[in-house]
C-alpha cells in the first residue's frame, strides 16, 4: 500500500511539471506562412536587415515548405550584418519564460548562422545556430521575462552568406 502511495505521488508529480513545462501557447500571426501579399510584405511580421541597400531577399516560399503550402525564405544578396523577420508578441505582466519554436532548414549558411531569437528590453536570446546545408529541423530557444514585460519581439535572424527557411512558428508562455 504504502508503495503504491507513493508511486501515485511521483506521477502525479511528473504530470505536473509536464503541464508547467508545456505551457500555454500565445497567439503567432501567420506562423505556418500561409498567406502573403502581393506587394511581397509578409502579413503579421517586419522585415529588416541592418543598413545600407537592400541586401535580402525575404519572401514567402511555396516551394520545399515544412508543412502547408509556404514557408518563409531569406537569402542574403550582399554583404550585411544581419537580416531578421520578427513578430511582437503580447505576454503576460506577471513574468515566467517564453519559448519560441519553429522548423528551420539552410543552405550554404556561413559560420555566423541563421536563427532564431527573442528580444525583450535589454535582453536578446539566441537559439543555437544553423551552419552550412541542413534539413528542416526544431529549433527553440527560450527567454526569462522580468515582471512588468508586456512584450516580446520573436523571429529569424541571418548573420551570414547563404539561404535559410522557417516554417511552423510556436510560442509558449511557461510558468516559473
Amino acid at each position: 500500500m504504502k508503495n503504491l502511495i507513493v508511486a501515485m505521488a511521483v506521477i502525479g508529480l511528473v504530470a505536473c511539471a509536464r503541464n508547467m513545462d508545456s505551457g500555454s501557447a500565445l497567439a503567432v500571426v501567420n506562423g505556418g506562412f500561409e498567406q502573403a501579399s502581393s506587394d511581397g510584405s509578409i502579413p503579421g511580421w517586419t522585415t529588416e536587415q541592418h543598413a545600407g541597400p537592400v541586401s535580402y531577399e525575404m519572401v514567402v516560399d511555396d516551394q520545399g515548405t515544412y508543412a502547408d503550402h509556404g514557408s518563409f525564405r531569406m537569402t542574403r544578396s550582399h554583404d550585411e550584418v544581419y537580416g531578421a523577420l520578427t513578430q511582437d508578441i503580447v505576454v503576460d505582466k506577471a513574468g515566467g519564460v517564453v519559448e519560441l519554436s519553429a522548423m528551420l532548414r539552410s543552405r550554404d549558411v556561413g559560420p555566423k548562422g541563421w536563427g532564431l531569437m527573442i528580444s525583450i528590453p535589454r535582453l536578446r536570446e539566441f537559439s543555437p545556430k544553423l551552419t552550412g546545408t541542413s534539413d528542416w529541423q526544431r529549433v527553440t530557444v527560450r527567454a526569462t521575462l522580468p515582471p512588468g514585460t508586456s512584450s516580446v519581439t520573436i523571429g529569424v535572424i541571418l548573420l551570414d552568406g547563404g539561404s535559410g527557411w522557417m516554417d511552423d512558428v510556436q510560442v509558449k508562455a511557461i510558468a516559473r
